[in-house]
Parts: C-alpha cells; structure tokens; sequence
C-alpha cells in the first residue's frame, strides 16, 4: 500500500460517519497488541482550548529534553498532522505501512462478524502503534467530541487527564444539558489517577470532582483568582499566577487560562517523579504558537487580519471577549462561514455588535451553512453584509471596505481557515 492507496483507504472508511461507542476500537487494539497500554498518556477531553493547552505542554516537554508523540484532530494543512513527534509530521511511507497493518486487523474483523471500525478509530490506531513504536516518552492525545464513548477512551493506565473548557457542542451526540455534556466528558477519568482541568462553570467542575472521587484520583482546576494579568498588547500577554510572572504570545484572553492549565499540568509531572524547572516552562509558554487561534496574517492583506477557529457559542463569546480587551473597540470587517450544525444564530447576536462589515461564504464543507441564510440573519442586525464564492474572493473584498487603522477578522469555522494561513 503506497499513500495514495492509504488515502483512499481513509476516505472510503470516512463513509461510515461518526459511530459512537468502544467496542470495535477495544478489540482492534487487542488484536493490534494493546499499543496505547505500552505508552505514557497524557489524555485531554472538553470542548474549546484543548489544542492550545497541549501545545503549551508539548512546547515545554521539548524544551525539557523529552520525545512527544502528539495526536490531533481535525488538522487544518495536510492530514498528517494528526500524527507529530516533537512537532514533526508523520511520513507518507511510514503512515501507509502502519495502515496496512491496521487494515490487515480490520479485514479479519469484519470477516468474523464485527462492524469496521471507522476512519477516526482507524487513525486512533495507528497513532499508539506509532507511539510505542518510536517509544516516546510521552504521549499526547486528544479526544474527539465526547469522552466516555470516544474512540481515545481505551488507555486503561492513562497517566494523566486534562480537561480544557468544557460547554455546549455536539449536542446530538452528547445532550442538551451542560452537566450531561460534562458527565460523557468525564468518563475519560481514570481510576487513582491525576486530573487537571482548567476553570469551569460551577456545575461543570462538581461532575469532574465527583467523577475523581469515586475513582480515588486527585482533581485540580485552575482558580482564575490566583491569576493577575500584568499587560495586553497585540504582542502577547503578562500574567502572574500564584507569585510567578509568565508571558505568553498567543493572543486571547481564554489562552491565559489555557497557560496555567499547561503550568499545573507539569506541576503535577514534578510532583510525580518529574523534574522539569521553571525557567523551561517559562521558556515554553512564550515559544508556544498555535496556528488559528487569533493568529496575526500580515503579509497578504493591507489590513491586518486575525485568523480564529471560534466555532461554537463559547469560542465566539471569548473572541469577543478578546477583541474587546485587545483591541480599540473599533468595530472589525468580518469574514464568516459557518456549519448549518453550529449555533449560528448565537454567534450572529455575540458578534454583530462589533462588525463594520461582513463579508459571508459558505465553507466547502458538505455541513456548510449556505451564506446567503447567514446573510439575512446579519442583515437583520443592521449589518451590511457581501456575499463572496470563495475565500480569497472574500479576503480581497474585505481588505477594500476596511477602514484605515481597522483590521480584518476570519472565524465561524476550522474548514476553511487553511486558505488564509497557508
């Protein structure tokens, strides 16, 4: 199997959509010989920030010496960026052998009777094999949507989970209710383990303390009351958190506390046999760069243009939040698409108060909302709004109706926010 094979592998497994539940990836990863056991996890679950807090932990691990596997999901360049090892993708050749491994397994499965596994437990797969096999030291993975029933949920020696903010998304999948989103998220605990998280809503983090003392494991979460912000520039920004100062570049408000989610989770790697000092993980945090995430693109516009992936009511209430703390108060030209399976009329109410403009497309995505629905929405909103057929089309209209000293702002959906940061 070279990997154009590989790939249309991939694709023809992608067909069978999103099929929730553990048994099929359990016994394939039985079969495969249980890599994910042979691997020292760092699992993190929730729903906004859970690439930004690992980035930070993966930036400063490097920076201490280790060797990080890291798996993702959704990428927004090239599909092996699912799978990195101090930050280098996979290669062609090494991901079309492992797939032929795995796919080897899947056959002999589906000829005893058992339902393929789907494309993103394929891939789950195929990132412990790689693991263990280029023995990491640690291994970063990230859940999917859920959390008890997502294809991630099979480390049964998870050495450490991670929650980033946890709200409303996927709500076919995983209930209407905060506390029921917040119950599947947290089932990837495990038992006398170590569980960090960052802040969260009240009700949220009494499901995660509970979740941890049923299963004797020790629960942390970050009191954004030990955080004192020192200064925010278009630069980065200066916090203390409890007596130390730190800077971090990646602009938001939501990434300082994504930061000192990073910092207690190598806290707890010290307290457990780790030595990692503080002057690497200073280091870290300032190094630490996370494309899409209010992500600065100057070289294509006259403009400047902040690239986000905000794609859910949480995502869009924190842009706003950081446009505001950032920024002049100015009012932004947007560029926006958004999927017809997202909130969009909650985004429309959070972001069209600060909009000069917007110029609107439908992503190139078989869930893009048809921009001509987002349109009308905004219009009633009193936004003057331009329907674009492309992204390009879109940034080149943007950067004409921008005021002078105004920038340009790109959000609503990861699908096409490639076409700006490539």
């Amino acid at each position: 199997m070279n990997f154009s094979q590989a790939m249309q592998y991939i694709n023809e497994k992608n067909k069978l959509g999103i099929v929730p539940g553990l048994e099929n990836i359990k016994e394939l990863l039985r079969r495969l010989g249980n890599p994910q056991d042979k691997c020292t996890c760092l699992h993190i679950g929730g729903t906004n920030g859970k690439g930004s807090i690992f980035s930070y932990v993966e930036e400063i691990l490097i920076r201490s010496g280790k060797k990080v596997g890291r798996y993702v999901s959704p990428t927004l360049f090239t599909y092996l960026e699912r799978f990195t090892i101090n930050k280098e993708e996979m290669s062609e050749s090494e991901f079309a052998k492992l797939l032929q491994k795995v796919a080897d397994v899947v056959e002999e499965m589906v000829k005893e009777g058992y339902n393929s596994p789907t494309a993103f437990e394929i891939e789950t797969a195929i990132a412990f094999i790689y693991f263990e096999e280029q023995k990491v030291d640690f291994a970063l993975i990230e859940c999917g949507m859920g959390g008890d029933l997502d294809g991630t949920n099979v480390i049964s020696n998870t050495f450490m989970t991670v929650f980033a903010s946890i709200s409303l998304d996927h709500m076919q999948f995983l209930g209407d209710s905060i506390s029921e989103i917040a119950m599947h998220k947290s089932g990837i605990i495990r038992e006398n383990s170590i569980c960090v998280s960052h802040p969260q809503e009240k009700e949220v983090g009494n499901v995660l303390k509970k979740n941890c003392l049923d299963k004797g494991s020790c629960y942390v979460e970050v009191d954004e009351s030990d955080i004192v912000v020192n200064s925010r520039t278009k630069n980065g920004t200066v916090f203390h958190y409890k007596g130390d100062s730190y800077e971090i570049s990646m602009l938001g408000e939501h990434q300082i506390s994504n930061a000192c989610t990073a910092i207690e989770v190598i806290n707890a790697l010290n307290n457990n046999g780790y030595f990692i000092e503080k002057e690497t993980v200073k280091e870290g945090l300032i190094h630490t760069f996370w494309i899409g995430r209010l992500t600065c693109i100057k070289h294509k516009t006259k403009h400047e243009m902040y690239v986000d992936g905000a794609h859910n009511e949480k995502a869009w209430l924190m842009l706003k939040e950081s446009l505001n703390k950032y920024f002049t108060n100015d009012k932004f030209v947007y560029i926006i698409g958004v999927l017809k399976d997202k909130e969009y009329e909650k985004m429309v109410d959070i972001l069209a108060p600060s909009m000069q403009q917007a110029v609107v497309i439908t992503p190139n995505n078989i869930r893009g909302l048809d921009k001509e629905i987002l349109a009308k929405l905004l219009n009633k909103k009193g936004v003057k709004t331009i329907l674009a057929d492309n992204p390009m089309k879109a940034m080149e209209q943007a950067d004409l109706v921008c005021d002078d000293n105004g920038e340009i702002i790109v959000c609503g959906s990861l699908s096409f926010l490639s076409d700006y940061l490539i």
